[in-house]
């Protein structure tokens, strides 16, 4: 099977999008990362920033220039915040909520919310009249095809920091659930399993005293022995990991309706079949012959015979419908192309009428 080329498949077309006024400014709030490193094409390896250099070009097809706290901006037409933040001006706001309540509890404030003249968030149950439902993009830089077990020796792999909840919420951490598959592949089938990013040469981050604990590990406590063996450092990229494994686990930081992020997109990019956990909901978005349901195992035991006697040609089988569900109209709600056509759209289309009301 072929490959796409090393950019996004799925088209979109701002041009027809009437304007009735040129020359906006919107003032991007996201205090936590510099502008020109956010919105740098080159500013992450595996695409991260590619969804917000796309937004800010498709704002600049129509005009309007996205600027950034780090540059002068006394008056702009509108603000535009990345989750809930602190509001600059007098102008409209609207705000992307990209975290969930239980690692950005202001995201979850719904007398913030109400501010806001449009709330673009992937969640189906926020119920605000603002509400506008679009879900979390992806490059869909495809790496991957139908290539079986041939270039694939690793057989199960985890790519995810070490980190925890801003507090405990048991029923809906999947935190916790990273770090049981971790102990029991390292416990039970160590050869078969790798673990990459950061923060895993510290013990295992709990909510809300995690930072403490780690800073005092740092000044006081000498491990004779790694907390986690299987632990192979940072990868270079997502994608040569993923390339060179069969299965990775998807697990999503807690469990959210819509909640989707890129973990499953980079799997299914580069060919990997992922098991999946987080959205109840995630088959009304993805087929359920792209991933393999965690939910549907009773313990890892079962989960691992699963996995090691799997047919090559069942493997195709999952390689397949990743595939064709990438080549999919249903995979653009996902794509970079839909996320900045919502979002310009819907915030031009308010702004201009508010600009045709005051005049």
């Amino acid at each position: 099977m072929g490959k796409l080329a090393p950019k996004e498949h799925l088209s979109f077309n701002l041009e027809n999008h009437a304007m009735t006024k040129q020359g906006l400014t919107g003032l991007f709030v996201y205090p936590d990362i510099p502008t020109t490193v956010f919105f740098d094409p080159n500013g992450s390896p595996d695409g991260l920033t590619q969804p917000w250099v796309a937004l800010r070009e498709g704002f600049c097809a129509q005009g309007v220039e996205l600027v950034g706290l780090d540059q002068c901006c006394n008056d702009p037409d509108f603000e535009l915040h990345l989750n809930v933040q602190a509001p600059r001006s007098k102008s409209p706001k609207f705000v992307i909520l990209t975290e969930h309540p239980l690692i950005y509890p202001a995201n979850g404030q719904r007398f913030l919310l109400r501010r806001y003249q449009s709330v673009f968030t992937w969640n189906p149950d926020l119920a605000i009249k603002q509400a506008q439902q679009i879900q979390l993009p992806h490059p869909f830089k495809v790496t991957g095809g139908v290539d079986g077990y041939g270039q694939r020796p690793q057989l199960v792999v985890l790519i995810n920091s070490n980190k925890a909840l801003a507090w405990w919420a048991p029923y809906q951490d999947l935190y916790r659930e990273r770090v049981r598959a971790i102990r029991w592949f390292e416990r039970h089938a160590p050869q078969d399993f790798a673990l990459y990013g950061h923060g895993w040469n510290h013990s295992a981050r709990q909510p809300v005293v995690g930072e403490i604990i780690h800073a005092l590990e740092k000044r006081w406590i000498h491990r004779p022995l790694p907390p986690f063996p299987s632990w192979r450092g940072i990868a270079p990229t997502k994608s040569e990991v993923l390339r060179q494994s069969r299965f990775s686990i998807v697990y999503e930081n807690a469990i959210f309706r819509g909640y989707i992020t890129e973990k499953i997109f980079d799997a299914f990019c580069a060919g990997n079949v992922p098991i999946y956990w987080g959205a109840p909901d995630i088959t009304d978005y993805i087929p359920k012959a792209c991933f393999i349901d965690r939910r549907e195992f009773s313990s890892y035991d079962s989960l691992y015979d699963f996995l090691k006697t799997m047919p090559e040609e069942i493997y195709k089988g999952y390689q397949q419908a990743i595939w064709n569900f990438l080549h999919s109209s249903q995979a653009q709600r996902f794509s970079i192309a839909h996320f900045v056509q919502t979002i310009v759209h819907g915030i031009l289309d308010q702004v201009n009428a508010s600009h045709k009301h005051s005049e």
